[in-house]
């Protein structure tokens, strides 16, 4: 639909009327137009067009009133348009999100004593078992890069469910790689191991990239943070980080052992940062019965 408010022609070009491909129905102000051109009144008998059916290219508006018309037609150009719009809708939306990212510990070692087919071997087990626990937990992937992935939750869910959802899945995440590490030791000769940080805050959500190649992507501070809170596990001895704002959403700790306040530097935050490290207080089956009954 468009709604027109100035007098002038429908189209905004001066042309003959030598298609019908520009042909409008006029849903609204019929009587704000002029009559039909001779050209346009003759195609209009050929094709038996109602009143209200009339050529955007040589129709004038010739009242003060809106005129509100639906296109009939459009060209295989417009649609592509109207796709690329579709796929951009949602661009630059601000969410309080939760922001997990994992990164596989000792990655270097493993690429220089391993072949080129065993590391992507290895990488896709991987990456599957992480994104298996992420969607189990109502997550969605993010990105991929080199050994390490984040993922996003709270897009259907509130802050507070999110977070609990994103430690969850970080939990079962550790717990899976141990799985898999086991297998990769006996098959490779190397054990796995993981980093998570989980931070929560307002959050920049939408497909970015070229018109022709959008994807799913988050900008913002808090995506940063949940990165930095991953290498810290490092530093701290911790496999799984999450800042004080995550854990002051765990109003129902039930199943987790929060650990101390721990005050860090992060690179690009001012001042110190608070965080906390949390393991399971309890077997996984019982975490995911407290997720289902969310």
């Amino acid at each position: 639909m468009r709604t027109l408010i100035h007098p002038g022609p429908i189209a905004g070009v001066h042309v003959n009327g030598i298609c019908s491909t520009c042909r409008v129905e006029v849903v609204e102000g019929l009587d704000q137009l002029a009559p039909r051109s001779d050209a346009e009144a003759l195609m209009a008998t050929k094709r038996g067009w109602p009143d209200h059916v009339r050529l955007a290219c040589t129709t004038r508006i010739v009242g003060t009133g809106p005129v509100t018309v639906k296109r009939l037609i459009t060209p295989p150009e417009e649609k592509k348009r109207q796709r690329r719009l579709e796929r951009q809708e949602g661009l630059g939306q601000i969410r309080s999100l939760a922001v997990l990212f994992a990164d596989m510990r000792n990655f270097t070692p493993i690429t220089e004593s391993s072949s080129a087919f065993d590391v992507i071997y290895i990488l896709n087990r991987y990456f599957t078992a992480l994104k298996q626990v992420i969607v189990k937990h109502g997550g969605q992937v993010n990105l991929f890069v080199g050994d390490e992935i984040s993922a996003v939750f709270g897009l259907e869910t509130d802050p507070r469910l999110a977070c609990r959802q994103a430690v969850d899945a970080g939990l079962e995440m550790l717990e899976r790689i141990q799985v898999l590490s086991r297998v990769v030791e006996q098959d490779f000769g190397v054990p796995l191991s993981i980093g998570v940080g989980i931070h929560v805050g307002p959050v920049i959500v939408g497909k970015v990239g070229p018109s022709d190649d959008l994807r799913f992507g988050l900008v913002g501070d808090t995506v940063n943070i949940a990165s930095r809170l991953e290498g810290q596990t490092k530093l701290l001895q911790s496999p799984l980080l999450v800042s004080q704002a995550v854990a002051e959403q765990l109003i129902d700790p039930y199943g987790l052992r929060i650990g101390p306040a721990q005050e860090v530097e992060l690179k690009g935050v001012e001042g110190m940062f608070v965080v906390r490290a949390i393991e399971a207080d309890g077997s996984i089956d019982a975490l995911q019965q407290l997720v289902a009954e969310s």
